[in-house]
């Protein structure tokens, strides 16, 4: 149980971060794109430092918990109340996130800045199009692919430094897939927002849970050639 717990806080953690740090940029112009892509990093390090001693290293991804569910990192038992934990965490998480931002807005509304609700909530969803969308789910794809095994390579090699490795590499990371596909790279973050925005979800979300789903699978796959770690 006490995995699961770890799981559900860390993703709250980093979650709240990320969506906050969307949020200034997409609706409030208060940061830059560098922001965003640092934010996340140092956000998902965090997490793994303080959480991942309890969870496998930390995931806060469920395409990390089936990459290491392939490699028997972890049982696919784990990874199911992994994923559960995951996706409640982000949406606890995000909606601290919005809460709190809405109601900073409300009180600080002014004639030159009237952000409504309906333009922070948006933000929060990667966009496509119609002739985005194959390209858009190849960045998702590969990015997702290389994190996903960044990260259980580095919590099986280097249990010590990989919240570093890992947040570093989630860094450059978005650094190339923000500006392309609005970085998602986690199954979470896609979802999430739905559960606070149903009725404004883009139609191009099934885009990103492929992607990330498949490289989950693909990443998973070519780890089993370099370990076979213990299930846990």
């Amino acid at each position: 149980m006490r995995k699961y717990l770890a799981e559900f806080l860390g993703t709250l953690l980093f979650m709240l971060f990320a969506g906050a740090s969307i949020i200034y940029l997409t609706a409030f112009n208060f940061a830059q794109i560098f922001d965003i892509m640092l934010t996340f990093g140092l956000a998902l390090m965090t997490s793994m430092f303080i959480w991942g001693p309890w969870a496998n290293g930390g995931h806060f991804n469920p395409a990390v918990s089936i990459g290491a569910a392939i490699t028997g990192q972890i049982t696919w038992k784990t990874c199911l109340g992994y994923t559960v934990a995951q996706l409640l965490g982000g949406i606890t998480g995000l909606g601290f996130t919005i809460a709190g931002i809405n109601g900073l807005s409300n009180i600080q509304k002014s004639a030159s800045q009237n952000i409504s609700t309906t333009q922070i909530l948006s933000s929060l969803h990667p966009t496509s199009s119609d002739l985005l969308a194959p390209y858009t789910f190849g960045v998702e794809l590969v990015l997702t692919f290389f994190l996903v095994l960044v990260i259980l390579l580095a919590i099986q090699e280097h249990p010590r430094l990989s919240p570093v490795i890992a947040g570093t590499f989630l860094t450059l990371t978005m650094f190339t897939a923000f500006p392309l596909s609005g970085g998602a790279l986690n199954p979470v973050r896609v979802i999430a927002p739905i559960f606070y925005t149903s009725n404004q979800a883009g139609s191009f979300i099934w885009i990103y849970l492929a992607a990330q789903l498949l490289a989950a699978v693909l990443a998973g796959g070519v780890l089993r050639i370099f370990y076979r770690p213990t299930q846990a």
